[in-house]
């Protein structure tokens, strides 16, 4: 591990500059600050080779500086990952780390080919057809010590819609490396296996290719001056409200900012739309799994987006698609609004139609996809990429998929997947609980596969059964020995219409993954369980014939396009992926064993659905309405997400023993949780992050956002929290550095921690100690508590409030409320150990004053009850 990586100075009194240079522009400036550092030094002798090409450059405004991105180059070609990072304050450079290559040896190399075959590259990636690929420049590759000539490609697959970056032998076609763009988040709430198959959904979809011109445009032309946006108005769950089960829809009328959206949310500066397009997304239904536009809710031309919404258990969840995508459509807007002001913006490669002039590249709004038609029960995101290379733009818009999840169901009400048609002995069988599959055809309203039930045979289907031995047949296969893909795969190649696949060992059916092979799949597929398993096999060895029809029933499905925890969730994949490194695949697993992009896109969505009145003792879990789980459930992670060592005891040292990205990235978010309280507790609360830049929560998520722009390629938690670190020094003066620190080093990642190897899964080293100059200032803090200010939060506030920041000693704290008469509205006395809030329901809008007496300590702080 290159440790250059880690040499910031965390301390302001050493920040250091490397001194004012003579240049024009900041590539003038860069490039002469590398000829003279040493840093592309080769030890081989061929320093005149090397140089470096700016990726990127980000202008700060919360750290004040210019973040630039670059890549070392050889003999005019990019070296694969060998990247760097430097701010610019003026006209200095203040900061500069890299993980640049001084002993580059070119191998020879058999002739180049100019492009690859398709027929290649189905081959080395396992699919039947590729529908775009894209070329880069040629790179350097490092392979057994020496480096080669190597292509750098994107190919997109025409039946999943995965997007594969791959680093390839020029000369071979041999894949060097390789990543899908798309970010799969697993939100399946049953992943139980059988014989250690994939179970657990892992669909990896969305190419992220642009959509053309869909219903609802208006052609219109522009001046120089923005145009002002028509009034629009959505009922939809608004923030902070997580989902359905959290709270009500409410009407809300031209929720954009202004600043950020400046013509809206339905244009694009070019066209005005009255369906669910603008500048920022593009939501619609692709039922079909097509991934191009399908069906999106017209607002007309008063934009007036109030659609009904109702569920329940025998409610068909496409009998109100208009409300589902309306809210995905206001989700993704509001994610790009918000964090448009936290510093994802267009230098900072975000997602925009159009960028009116203010830097970066354009043209990759996202495409939000509802009633996703490749699957249930998940959720995923792909970022796609944009970048500039030797004057060349590249270019792929990101893409969404929201999926339906399943309802809950029981062996006296199961999900109705298939029914007998012939014997009757065989219609007259009571229904039993069946599981869905990830992969194959979803069969969405109306659609249904009939045939007679055939064995496979093999009867587990991993090796293929003989060509043609299940034409027309619905093939029945036993779950055991390979993953469902590939059993369903291969049934699909020998003629088979569709399948069932049953648990020889139990009775409990499961979501089903598809592994390597399920992007394959064609046909649809479903999980039972072993009862109805051995009887189809029983009832078919005796030489019965069973003709069934393959079918769901939706009825008490819910929408992932209404979760917004969801949507900011996979929203927050396309962030850390475009704020790290190169902008696309710095965050792979391929590369860095600690993936920590499942926490950021956590952490994002626990932020923006806090809700006013909610403190650090409120556990939280993640996707509890998709998952079919009251509000207070414990969601789909390892634990619910608390800074209480009771609720929640991961530390690094767990993420050598968890299996999973997802598992991985629970303890990162674990710890940016903790943190975040200590803000909140340090700077008080806001339920609207946007309304003050000094509350705690508002602090913490700048805080995070830098973090993810000034971290390496293929981060380790060691860098995730190096890099916040940096963030503090450079914004804040290192004003919270302790704090960081001590939140941090409770949950092992303190000073001497080690995240080893970047690849190794299981070599991570735990520490719980601060540096040794917090070990002074966190005493002192705690000497001078009882100089610290009260703290009323939320404030404004809804329906409660609390008081924080109390003296930890044994006196009473006492509380009185009163309206700007000054007649005294609520009065309590309590011990400082107390959390409770102090309700103002049915308290009258308007303002407050709250008086506080602990002691001799008597703070009077102005409150807003809205």
């Amino acid at each position: 591990m290159n440790r250059k990586l880690f040499l910031w100075p965390f301390s302001v009194a050493v920040f250091f500059a490397f001194g004012k240079i003579n240049a024009q522009n900041s590539n003038g400036l860069i490039q002469d600050y590398y000829q003279k550092s040493g840093q592309l030094a080769q030890k081989n002798g061929t320093s005149n080779k090397t140089g470096v090409i700016i990726l990127n450059e980000d202008p700060s405004k919360s750290l004040g500086v210019d973040i630039v991105n670059v890549q070392q180059t050889y003999d005019g070609l990019r070296v694969y990952n060998a990247l760097g990072k430097l701010m610019i304050k003026g006209d200095k450079i203040i900061s500069e780390k890299n993980d640049f290559k001084q002993n580059i040896s070119v191998a020879g190399q058999g002739k180049s080919k100019e492009r690859f075959s398709e027929d290649l590259l189905k081959q080395k990636l396992n699919l039947s057809e590729i529908s775009k690929v894209d070329y880069l420049p040629n790179v350097y590759f490092e392979k057994n010590g020496v480096y080669v000539l190597a292509k750098e490609l994107f190919v997109s697959d025409k039946k999943s819609a995965d997007v594969w970056h791959i680093i390839a032998d020029a000369a071979t076609g041999e894949i060097l490396t390789k990543d899908n763009l798309t970010v799969d988040c697993n939100f399946t709430h049953d992943n139980s296996s059988d014989s250690g198959e994939e179970s657990h959904i892992e669909q990896h979809t969305g190419s992220g290719a642009q959509a053309v011109l869909g219903v609802g445009a208006m052609n219109k032309t522009t001046a120089g001056n923005l145009l002002v946006p028509s009034n629009a108005s959505y009922n939809v769950f608004p923030l902070p409200v997580e989902a359905p089960t959290f709270g009500s829809r409410a009407l809300i009328n031209n929720p954009w900012d202004i600043t950020v959206s400046p013509e809206g949310w339905h244009s694009d500066g070019t066209n005005s739309y009255t369906n669910t397009r603008g500048n920022n997304v593009y939501a619609y239904s692709d039922q079909a799994n097509a991934n191009t536009a399908g069906y999106s809710p017209n607002g007309g031309a008063s934009l007036n987006f109030d659609f009904p919404y109702a569920e329940g258990r025998y409610i068909n969840p496409f009998t109100h698609r208009d409300a589902a995508i309306t809210n995905l459509f206001y989700m993704n807007n509001k994610m790009h609004d918000i964090f448009y002001k936290f510093g994802f913006t267009e230098s900072a490669r975000n997602y925009q139609t159009n960028n009116f002039a203010n830097g970066g590249m354009a043209g990759d709004a996202v495409n939000a996809e509802a009633f996703d038609g490749s699957g249930l029960n998940n959720a995923n995101f792909s970022s796609g990429y944009e970048t500039v290379i030797s004057g060349v733009t590249y270019l792929q818009a990101p893409r969404m998929q929201m999926y339906l999840w399943d309802r809950a169901q029981t062996t006296a009400d199961p999900i109705s997947r298939y029914k007998y048609n012939s014997p009757s002995t065989a219609v007259s069988r009571p229904k039993v609980m069946t599981g869905s599959a990830s992969f194959g055809a979803l069969l969405f309203e109306g659609q249904s596969v009939t045939g007679d039930l055939a064995v496979s045979v093999p009867a587990d289907a991993c090796t293929a059964p003989a060509a043609g031995s299940l034409t027309g047949k619905i093939a029945v296969i036993t779950s055991t020995s390979c993953e469902y893909g590939l059993k369903v795969l291969n049934a699909q190649n020998a003629g088979a219409i569709g399948a069932i696949v049953y648990r020889p060992s139990t009775d409990t059916p499961v979501s089903m993954g598809g592994g390597a092979s399920g992007s394959q799949v064609t046909i649809p597929a479903i999980n039972i369980g072993k009862t109805e398993g051995l009887y189809m096999v029983g009832e078919l060895g005796s030489g019965t014939t069973i003709n069934a029809t393959l079918g769901n029933d939706f009825n008490g499905f819910k929408h992932s396009s209404l979760d917004n925890g969801v949507i900011a969730h996979e929203y927050g994949h396309g962030i850390s992926n475009r704020l790290t490194g190169q902008g696309y695949s710095c965050l792979s697993a391929a590369n860095s064993a600690e993936q920590m992009g499942e926490g950021w896109s956590d952490f994002f969505a626990l932020m923006l659905t806090t809700k006013p009145g909610d403190t650090s003792s409120l556990a939280r879990g993640v996707a509890t309405y998709s998952a079919d789980q009251p509000s207070t459930g414990g969601g789909i992670r390892l634990a619910k997400y608390s800074p209480d060592f009771g609720l929640n005891n991961y530390t690094y040292a767990r993420t050598n023993t968890v299996s999973g990205s997802h598992a991985i990235g629970f303890i990162w978010a674990t710890m940016l949780w903790d943190l975040t309280w200590k803000y909140i507790e340090k700077y008080g609360y806001n339920s609207d992050v946007l309304a003050s830049a000094t509350s705690g929560n508002a602090k913490i998520l700048q805080l995070v956002v830098n973090g993810l722009k000034l971290q390496a390629c293929s981060p380790t938690f060691i860098d995730g929290r190096d890099a916040i670190l940096q963030a503090d020094a450079v914004g804040n003066a290192g004003a919270d550095k302790c704090m960081i620190w001590k939140a941090f080093a409770k949950r092992g990642l303190g000073v001497n921690a080690s995240a080893g190897v970047r690849a190794t899964a299981n070599d991570q080293v735990e520490d719980f100690t601060v540096p040794e100059e917090c070990n002074t200032a966190l005493a002192t803090q705690d000497i001078k508590a009882a100089d610290n200010k009260f703290i009323v939060f939320p404030n404004p506030t809804y329906d409660e409030f609390f008081v924080g920041n109390l003296d930890k000693s044994s006196q009473d704290v006492q509380i009185k409320m009163f309206d700007m008469s000054g007649k005294l509205v609520f009065s309590d006395a309590r011990d400082p150990q107390s959390k409770k809030a102090i309700s103002t329901k049915g308290f009258q809008k308007g303002v407050y004053m709250v008086h506080i007496k602990q002691g001799e300590k008597i703070q009077t702080e102005k409150l807003i009850v809205r």
